[in-house]
C-alpha cells in the first residue's frame, strides 16, 4: 500500500527540501556571462492559440537550462471575466483555509489560472508549518470584486484590474500595476492582488536586484494596460530547468513589449493553468493562499 504514494510522498519531500536549498547568487557580470540574454530570450515569440483573445508560448533551452510559459491575454476580449480566491472573508487578519490553484481553476471553470500573492500561515510566519499546512495570510492587498480582504503593504508592489466601458458600450478590462501598495488603488479598483517587487518600470528594467535563479510567476502590462502577460518560470526541478532571476525576467517582459512588470510569489507556490490543467513538468504539491483565473464565454454563452 506505501508503494502506491512513494511517488507522491517523494514529491512532497522533494518540494520542502528544496524550498529550503539556498540559490546561488551571481555578480551583475558573471550571470551576463554565463547566461547570455540569448539563451533564454528567443529571436521570435511563436505564439499557440489556447481560444480566441488568448494564446500561450511555451520556451525550453536544454542548454541553459531554462523552461518557461507565457500567457497573452486581450484583457478588450468580448465575454471576458476574472474570478478569484478568497472572494469572501470575515475581519482581519482574514485566516483562511487555502486552495491549491489547479483545484481553483477547476472549480471556477477557468480557462487560465495563476497563483497570486506572498503568504503567511496562521501564526503570521513563513515556516514550516506554514510550508505543510494550508491554514494562510494572505501578505499584501487582495480585493475581489470590489472587495477588500487584505490590506496593502506598502513596501511591495501590485497589479490592479478595473473594468472600464468604450465608445460603444462594450465592457472591458483594464490592468496598472503600482511599484508601492497603496489603499487608493485598491478602493478604485475591482480586483487587486499583492505581488513583491516591480522589475520593469515605463520600459525600464530594475537591474538592481540579487541575481539568484528560482521558480517565478509575474505579470507584465502593454498597450496601456489592455494586454496581459503572464509568465511562470520552472525552477524546483533544477536539473531540467534552474529559474531565473528578477532581472532575467524583466529583460523578458520588454521582449515581449512590456511596459511595466512585476514578481509575484515565486518557489514552490508558483503554478499556471490552461483549462484546469497545470502547464509545469513538475506536480505543484504546495496550497496557495489566493488565484487568478480568467474565463471566456462564448457568443452563445452571452445571450
Amino acid at each position: 500500500m506505501i508503494r502506491k504514494y512513494l511517488p507522491t510522498i517523494a514529491a512532497f519531500l522533494l518540494l520542502v527540501f528544496t524550498s529550503c536549498v539556498s540559490r546561488p547568487q551571481f555578480s551583475v557580470e558573471d550571470e551576463a556571462l554565463l547566461y547570455p540574454v540569448s539563451s533564454y530570450v528567443p529571436d521570435s515569440f511563436e505564439w499557440q492559440e489556447v481560444c480566441p483573445g488568448i494564446s500561450r508560448f511555451d520556451y525550453k533551452n536544454s542548454g541553459f537550462p531554462i523552461i518557461y510559459h507565457v500567457v497573452k491575454i486581450d484583457l478588450t476580449l468580448a465575454g471576458l471575466s476574472l474570478s478569484c480566491f478568497p472572494d469572501k472573508g470575515g475581519a482581519q487578519p482574514f485566516i483562511f483555509r487555502g486552495l491549491k490553484t489547479k483545484n481553483f481553476a477547476k472549480k471556477y471553470d477557468c480557462t487560465v489560472a495563476v497563483n497570486l500573492s506572498p503568504f503567511a500561515g496562521k501564526n503570521g510566519a513563513w515556516d514550516l508549518a506554514a510550508k505543510l499546512g494550508t491554514s494562510r495570510q494572505i501578505v499584501g492587498v487582495h480585493v475581489a470584486d470590489g472587495l477588500l480582504l487584505s490590506a496593502p503593504v506598502e513596501r511591495y508592489a501590485a497589479i490592479y484590474f478595473k473594468s472600464e466601458v468604450d465608445d460603444v458600450g462594450q465592457n472591458y478590462w483594464l490592468a496598472s500595476i503600482e511599484k508601492n501598495q497603496s489603499e487608493k488603488a485598491a478602493s478604485e479598483s475591482d480586483y487587486a492582488f499583492g505581488g513583491f517587487y516591480v522589475v520593469l518600470e515605463n520600459g525600464e528594467v530594475i537591474d538592481s536586484f540579487r541575481r539568484n535563479h528560482d521558480t517565478r510567476t509575474g505579470f507584465g502590462i502593454s498597450d496601456a494596460g489592455k494586454t496581459l502577460f503572464i509568465m511562470v518560470a520552472e525552477g524546483e526541478n533544477t536539473s531540467k530547468s534552474e529559474g531565473l532571476s528578477y532581472p532575467q525576467c524583466a529583460v523578458i517582459f520588454k521582449a515581449l513589449g512590456c511596459t511595466d512588470a512585476l514578481e509575484m510569489d515565486g518557489g514552490g507556490s508558483s503554478e499556471l493553468c490552461i483549462n484546469g490543467k497545470s502547464i509545469l513538468s513538475y506536480k505543484n504539491l504546495r496550497t496557495q493562499a489566493n488565484s487568478l483565473g480568467f474565463s471566456v464565454k462564448t457568443p452563445g454563452d452571452l445571450n
